[in-house]
């Protein structure tokens, strides 16, 4: 009986662990996914994100530029995933602080 109560806690721990996790790596495909499916790269050379960094100086100037061109071009993202591609595009390039 001892030995279920002391492994007990520590299930609980690797199954949060682990759910928050997912969700984490889940943002990052998602973004990705909704990167690719917009053909952003129709107007995007890669330079506009790795040698630009100077149009972006935070996470939330990221944020507000990727919202922007959505809206320009009619993609029709939801609030939540602009910022999935925020947070994508933040983790492939710019690696801002997204709590600022």
């Amino acid at each position: 009986m001892k030995f279920l109560e002391l492994i007990m806690p520590l299930k609980i721990i690797i199954f949060i662990y682990f759910h928050f996790a997912t969700m984490i790596l889940a943002n990052d495909t998602i973004g990705k996914e909704l990167f690719a499916e917009a053909n952003c790269m129709a107007c995007h050379i890669e330079d506009d994100f790795s040698k630009r960094k100077d149009k972006s100086k935070n996470f939330v100037k990221l944020h507000n530029s990727v919202t922007a061109c959505a809206f320009g071009n009619d993609v029709g993202w939801f609030d939540d995933e602009a910022l999935d591609v925020s947070k994508y595009l933040n983790k492939k390039y710019y690696n801002f602080k997204e709590k600022d």
